[in-house]
């Protein structure tokens, strides 16, 4: 590390000329010898010096700790302080601007050479992997564009991202995380001689300069041959544990001839490979570039909507079979983007899981629903039973059965007005929290329905351990179940169990008369579906309350279909 560039900062010339000599005997450079802490700021902008050597009392306005304070900030340039001052309130200031270093005057030649050194070690390589770190990086990444930017050939920056670490730091602690992140660096380190260099960029993220390929080909061959290096088992304090990682590469010159926009650009992408579910590896262009914007922008948007009002909860109706009525609705949220008019919720919804909105957003959406529930019964319309999702994140927090009955007390609904909708993947996160919190709800006269079944892990023994009031079918079990055998079996499967227990099923989905023909006489309780109605705005749902609607679906003959209005959609 000789030859690294040194500023000075020193009040008395005597002292600083000293240290300059003896530097300069170790090899390294003086960029400047000053005076004051606004001459240090000055020098730092001007000459980035690699590490400034600063007194405490300096000559100006501005003493040594508060001009470190602005260099760091300003400029990410490592300070070693030199004073005669060892006071606890010149510590406490000096500890709160995270020094490099701190030696007391006077001192000998070697101890100023070993800090120093020490110091720039620091600043430069990871503490914990003892890889480079995006300081060195960012250098040695700028050396290597020089040297070669007169060769022909392709220079690969990639970015890499260990998939889900955070599920390792969660289940198994801190220290197998850490653990993991040092065998993976130094697994990384070799599992390819045509590494450059390889750096860690900050927690799981990762970079690596290739050496120069002939074309694009060879480099998605190094990037999956990391990827498969990377999936091999690895053993941590005896527990096995398989990772996997998303990749992004941009290449010079064709992507950037800059080294912080090729870094950029590979981040680009390594994003691009995330958001395709992780574990593979994808190259910069200028349409994952677009679809970044695009995302980051919609993002920003969605943090956004909550506040401006652009959310909106339409009713999907659901019809008691045996009496054609209306006597619930699934509330369901809409987006109504001011410019791209209304968003699909297969489109935000996942954005919103991934970006920790959902909480707040089924919250509005419960609230919502409860309150606009009781307006309707305010106006003497028919009783009606609203059911609202939860999602996996609201179900985590702690307070969630609080506010519940937080916001059925304010709005005043009967708790037996509301049902709550759960998916069998939350239910397995913690079974015995499951348990408690469902029967919890049970006592405040809350029903309790799970969603999809069907659908993943889904087992014949939750109905029994878990006091569901109702069980909705998937409707990918009800697509053309009057054709389907193996979807007609597991239909009339799933409504059989849940009378014998008591609990009640609703049909997802219902798209044309076979469907509720096939599911009338599985004596299916109710359904919902385009077939009776898609989901509605406040306005018109209230509206078709308040025609009284009411489908004859009991019918004499099973071929014929007779409804008691000309109501249709």
């Amino acid at each position: 590390m000789l030859n690294k560039k040194i500023l000075i900062v020193e009040d008395e010339s005597i002292i600083a000329e000293d240290i300059s000599d003896s530097l300069i005997s170790l090899g390294y450079s003086i960029t400047g010898m000053v005076y004051s802490g606004e001459e240090a700021i000055e020098y730092a902008a001007k000459f980035r010096p690699d590490l400034v050597l600063m007194d405490v009392n300096l000559q100006g306005e501005i003493d040594g700790i508060t001009a470190a304070a602005e260099i760091r900030l300003r400029f990410q340039i490592p300070v070693v302080y030199l004073t005669a001052y060892a006071d606890e309130s010149t510590l406490w200031r000096v500890n709160a601007t995270k020094p490099f270093g701190y030696i007391v005057k006077p001192f000998e030649e070697k101890n100023l050479h070993t800090t120093i050194q020490l110091a720039l070690h620091r600043h430069q390589y990871d503490s914990l992997t003892n890889l480079p770190n995006r300081s060195l990086f960012r250098d040695r990444l700028s050396q290597i564009l020089d040297k070669q930017k007169e060769l022909p050939a392709l220079i690969p920056v990639i970015t890499l991202s260990l998939d889900k670490i955070n599920r390792i730091n969660s289940t198994l602690g801190h220290d197998i995380g850490d653990s993991v992140l040092c065998k993976f660096a130094e697994r990384l380190s070799n599992c390819t001689k045509n590494i450059n260099i390889v750096a860690r960029l900050e927690a799981a993220e990762f970079a690596i300069v290739l050496e120069p390929v002939a074309e694009k080909h060879d480099a998605a061959k190094i990037a999956q041959n990391i990827l498969d290096i990377v999936a091999q088992p690895m053993i941590v304090k005896g527990s096995e544990l398989y990772l996997t990682a998303s990749i992004g590469i941009s290449l010079s010159p064709n992507d950037a001839s800059d080294g912080d926009k090729l870094l950029k650009n590979a981040y680009t992408a390594m994003y691009s490979s995330q958001q395709r579910g992780g574990n593979n590896y994808q190259f910069y262009t200028a349409k994952v570039a677009n679809t970044s914007i695009k995302r980051f922008t919609q993002e920003t948007c969605l943090r956004n909507a909550l506040k401006r009002s652009e959310f909106e909860v339409y009713y999907e109706p659901q019809i008691e079979i045996k009496t054609g009525k209306i006597i619930g609705a699934e509330a369901l949220v809409r987006w109504n983007h001011p410019e791209r008019g209304r968003v699909s919720p297969g489109e935000f919804i996942p954005m919103a899981e991934e970006m920790g909105l959902i909480a707040p957003l089924g919250e509005w959406v419960l609230e919502t629903a409860c309150r606009q529930t009781k307006a309707w019964q305010t106006q003497g319309l028919p009783p009606l039973r609203v059911a609202v999702n939860v999602s996996a994140r609201q179900f985590e927090q702690k307070n969630l059965t609080e506010r519940v009955r937080q916001i059925l007390r304010e709005t005043n609904l009967d708790p037996k007005c509301l049902e709550l909708e759960l998916t069998e993947g939350l239910i397995l996160q913690d079974e015995t929290a499951a348990v408690q919190t469902f029967t919890v709800w049970r006592d405040m006269g809350i029903s309790i329905a799970i969603d999809d079944f069907g659908m993943g892990y889904s087992s014949l023994s939750y109905p029994k351990r878990f006091p569901f009031d109702a069980i909705k079918i998937d409707k990918s079990f009800i697509r053309d179940i009057a054709d389907d055998r193996q979807n007609a079996a597991i239909t009339i499967a799933i409504i059989q169990m849940a009378h014998c227990m008591n609990m009640s099923v609703i049909a997802e989905g219902v798209e044309n008369e076979s469907e509720l023909a096939f599911l009338r006489d599985q004596e299916c309780d109710e359904i919902q579906g385009y077939f009776f109605s898609k989901a509605l705005p406040r306005a018109e749902f209230e509206a078709l309350l308040k025609s009284d609607k009411c489908w004859e679906l009991c019918w004499k003959k099973k071929e014929e279909a007779i409804f008691s209005s000309g109501f249709s959609n």
